[in-house]
């Protein structure tokens, strides 16, 4: 059986042509892929040589090409002139190679035979992901893999952009069906006018979802996508430390490390360089203004820097040991930080989630090298980074969100919000961070609660219990639409020592 393209929405055009009388079915044997007809009135013929090939003819005469047109490099021909030209059906035949198949017209209102789901017509959905994951090959892969096991009609195009926020490769200037969008890129692509709202209803269980997520994804009452990927700062430590487990205000976790006069090889781990500067300088005011959007925003200001949080992250650096935390020559080691905790040079570390899986495998690379580690990944505990000492902290996160194109509608659209649905789901989630394969547990932080209490993927990775408390202080404020954090890095090194 020859295989070829065949550019048409089979079953679809019934409605789509009503008006001409004539539509257009088909059950091509089999069939891979179905991509989207420029001009619903031609329907592609399988010439793999343009206008003018003779390569093909049917059992109802031969193949002519008149009137016919090349639409982005395929060959079309008038929709009532291939119905009237072959009636109900027509077999192709290849000359070449001998080998047929069949293409099948009806009109409007007759019944389209079921076909096995093998050789259905498969709908085309492209979506654009956020790519700063652990093993990105084997988690598209999967990814498309299962959707298309779950869902064979619909055919799935993952696009990995070279450069997420750039130009021309970034996710603002490029075109998809479903976009990942995080929190920084979500009101870009509304104000771009490139997005659709969803309806309350079509956000499956909202009360799963993080208060992070409700803060990034809903604007004004209104869910603008489903909510995906989360993250925010927490503090690893030996599960073996009371001490430090105890640590519920900036106070008390300075009063356990000693303070400047800590013993060498006993502090603080943190990365106080770059943009993390500026990162953890948001995240102390979030500890301080968490119900305050208005005062929080005033102070991210490089004519405007809130002293009281500059006081606090001296007090940081100094539980750090000489050359670490504000030295820019380790801050371009990576994972430096994480390898000095693993080897016993401090007494935690403070990173994003995915910090669990850069010790997993320095770990394991040790191992296999013969050495050994002080610390191995059942020896850790993880509790929230705590800059401040207010009662009840929060810290500041990051959310990516699955979201609608919005150009889609009727089908598409059904298709893209399933994708959006399944994607984002607790199911999906858990195999997510912990592939089935039993490869490395990527240890992101997922958007849904259920997802850290799920029991199979506490199986494998009883940490996620433990970063659920972590996760339920994040909050995120939506930036003044003249916000200006120009500056705002370079006068913090200013005030900030060096060590």
């Amino acid at each position: 059986m020859k295989r070829f393209w065949l550019n048409g929405v089979v079953c679809l055009l019934v409605l789509l042509l009503a008006g001409s009388g004539l539509a257009l079915g088909s059950t091509m044997h089999p069939i891979e892929h179905v991509s989207p007809i420029s001009d619903a009135s031609w329907v592609q013929i399988p010439f793999d040589n343009g206008i003018g090939s003779a390569q093909w003819e049917t059992d109802k005469g031969p193949v002519q090409t008149d009137g016919a047109k090349i639409i982005d490099g395929l060959t079309y021909v008038p929709f009532r002139w291939a119905v009237e030209l072959f009636g109900g059906s027509a077999t192709w035949s290849n000359k070449e190679d001998g080998s047929t198949d069949a293409v099948y017209f009806y009109a409007p209102g007759a019944d389209i035979p079921t076909t096995p789901t093998g050789t259905a017509v498969r709908r085309p959905l492209s979506t654009i992901v956020y790519n700063w994951i652990p093993n990105l090959d084997e988690y598209l892969s999967t990814m498309e893999k299962d959707f298309e096991a779950a869902y064979p009609e619909i055919d799935l195009t993952i696009m990995n952009l070279p450069d997420y926020y750039g130009d021309p490769y970034g996710v603002l200037v490029n075109q998809a069906d479903v976009y990942e969008c995080d929190e920084g890129m979500l009101p870009e692509m509304i104000a771009a006018d490139k997005l659709q709202p969803l309806a309350a209803s079509e956000v499956p269980n909202p009360d799963d979802f993080l208060q992070i997520c409700k803060d990034v994804a809903v604007k004004d009452g209104t869910w603008w996508g489903i909510p995906h990927w989360t993250c925010t700062d927490f503090m690893f430590y030996n599960k073996n430390d009371t001490e430090l487990a105890a640590a519920t205000t900036f106070s008390k976790l300075e009063a356990a490390i000693g303070g400047k006069d800590h013993p060498l090889g006993q502090g603080l781990l943190v990365q106080f360089m770059g943009y993390r500067t500026v990162n953890y300088y948001k995240d102390c005011l979030m500890d301080l203004y968490k119900d305050d959007p208005a005062t929080y925003w005033s102070y991210v200001d490089k004519d405007n820097v809130n002293m009281q949080v500059v006081g606090l992250m001296k007090r940081m650096i100094a539980l750090e040991d000489p050359g670490i935390g504000r030295n820019a020559l380790n801050a371009k080691i990576s994972p430096y930080l994480d390898t000095q905790f693993v080897y016993g040079n401090g007494r935690a570390t403070v990173y994003y989630s995915e910090g669990l899986g850069y010790m997993a495998d320095i770990i394991d690379n040790a191992q296999n090298a013969w050495f050994d580690t002080t610390l191995n990944l059942e020896d850790i505990a993880i509790m929230p980074f705590i800059q401040a000492d207010t009662p009840v902290s929060a810290s500041t996160g990051y959310v990516d969100s699955f979201c609608l194109d919005k150009s889609l509608t009727g089908q598409k659209r059904a298709d893209a919000l399933t994708f959006a649905q399944w994607v984002t789901s607790t199911k999906e989630n858990v195999r997510q961070v912990a592939p089935p394969d039993g490869s490395t547990v990527r240890y992101l932080s997922p958007a849904r609660m259920s997802v850290y209490t799920d029991p199979g993927l506490l199986a494998v990775a009883p940490l996620y219990k433990s970063m659920l408390p972590a996760m339920q202080r994040g909050r995120y404020f939506l930036p003044p639409a003249d916000l200006d954090e120009t500056g705002l890095e370079d006068k913090l090194n200013e005030l900030l020592p060096f060590n």
